[in-house]
């Protein structure tokens, strides 16, 4: 998986970056997650996979799957880049991390926060209002309730995570005990 959105990262750097002068954010938006579910299909991953297809027909594939009502000269020069390199596997990364791009461009987060019981409005308040806070920006925030952490809180914005469980406290202790 690591080694996919790496491959990914460049293409969807590059196509955030042309979308952004284009103030074209949103259209590229759609057609990369329109573009990365047709990649996601059983049988068009087949299809891909398939070495006696050429990239010209793996690409015709795309371009009449996504009409052409969606389709512009800039959209196709970004298939076909991607066929060059035989990374149109690689659509359902390249959108996830545009998404991700686009999200922070837009000053937007999304966070998980797991506790063992369910928050009241309250507490769900005072959370997402330090969210915002600390990371400057509009945190949109899941709740999850999860008894297995058996009481505290698991907060995760990105790679950044709070982990305050009685879980995560036993297994500090448990360690702290071994050595």
């Amino acid at each position: 998986m690591a080694e996919l959105i790496t491959i990914a990262r460049p293409y969807a750097e590059a196509a955030f970056r042309f979308a952004k002068e284009q103030n074209a954010l949103k259209d590229w938006s759609d057609v990369l997650s329109n573009l990365a579910a047709i990649a996601s299909n059983d049988d068009m991953a087949k299809f891909l996979a398939n070495p006696s297809r050429s990239k010209e027909q793996k690409v015709d594939v795309f371009v009449s799957l996504l009409g052409s009502a969606n389709l512009s000269k800039e959209v196709k020069n970004f298939l076909d880049a991607l066929a060059e390199q035989g990374r149109l596997t690689a659509l359902s990364s390249v959108s996830s991390v545009f998404e991700e791009l686009k999200a922070s461009e837009e000053k937007r987060l999304k966070a998980s926060i797991a506790s063992a019981v369910e928050l009241n409005d309250e507490q769900k308040s005072k959370l997402s209002a330090a969210l915002n806070s600390k990371f400057g920006a509009d945190v949109d925030v899941e709740y999850i309730t999860d008894s297995a952490l058996i009481a505290g809180v698991r907060i995760k914005v990105g790679d950044w995570v709070v982990e305050n469980t009685a879980v995560t406290q036993i297994q500090k202790l448990g360690a702290a005990i071994a050595h």
